[in-house]
């Protein structure tokens, strides 16, 4: 199923060079294009979360303790 979107011209004939350039269809580059987007936004969003936990001295002293356990862990698959 497609439907129809509104886009600037400019955006278009973006897309439409894209297309072009790399012999895919612009609902194909449009497609990766939102999943780039997710991704990014996604990782920034975790990135952000990290960033919180660095902040909190107990909680990141928690996942440093975990991350200990898991080392020994993974020396126990030799």
């Amino acid at each position: 199923m497609s439907t129809t979107i509104r886009v600037s011209e400019k955006t278009r004939d973006r897309f439409a060079r894209l297309a072009d350039t790399t012999g895919r269809p612009m609902t194909q580059l449009l497609d990766e294009a939102v999943d780039a987007l997710e991704r990014r936004l996604f990782f920034d969003r975790l990135s952000e979360r990290f960033e919180e936990l660095r902040r909190d001295e107990a909680a990141w002293a928690e996942i440093e303790a975990e991350r200990a356990l898991e080392q020994g862990a993974l020396r126990d698959r030799s």
